[in-house]
């Protein structure tokens, strides 16, 4: 039971400090929908995210899938600039695949994809994200952030 708390614990942690950070940059943010009452340190995610999924020129099933992307940075026309995927303890490969399915369904060739993953799991995001299917595929690359980088600079980029 801890274990399961703690693990929610930092992936709520990570979206928000996203959430800043997207906020600070300018940009509309938007955070899972099933994670908005989620709260981290008295703050809670809602605050920070638009209150409903934006509308886009998608089928509704497309954009019912994407609304559980962990956080989406939207510019003022409702594009997606970024998004990320948090794992923690989850499959590498959920989060690799939401991200695919994001890239392929909105088409857009500028956004920046990135899973979000403790630094015990670099090795592991770094040896997925280079195999040959990710590699030879039209979705734009994933990058990764680890969480110590995200937590140690969020206030400072922030400023």
């Amino acid at each position: 039971m801890i274990s399961d708390y703690n693990e929610e614990s930092e992936h709520t942690e990570m979206q928000l400090y996203l959430a800043r950070l997207g906020q600070s940059f300018g940009y509309n943010v938007w955070i899972a929908q099933n994670n908005h009452q989620r709260q981290w340190q008295n703050e809670t995610l809602g605050r920070y995210s638009l209150p409903v999924f934006p509308a886009m020129d998608l089928p509704k099933s497309i954009a019912d899938t994407i609304a559980f992307i962990d956080v989406l940075w939207l510019n003022e026309r409702n594009e997606i600039v970024s998004g990320f995927e948090v794992e923690k303890s989850t499959s590498i490969h959920s989060g690799i695949l939401r991200l695919h399915d994001l890239s392929l369904s909105v088409g857009n060739a500028t956004s920046k994809l990135y899973l979000i993953c403790p630094d015990q799991r670099e090795k592991e995001v770094r040896a997925q994200l280079l195999r040959p299917s990710l590699q030879r595929t039209q979705c734009g690359p994933i990058s990764y952030i680890r969480f110590l980088d995200l937590r140690n600079d969020c206030n400072a980029i922030c400023k």
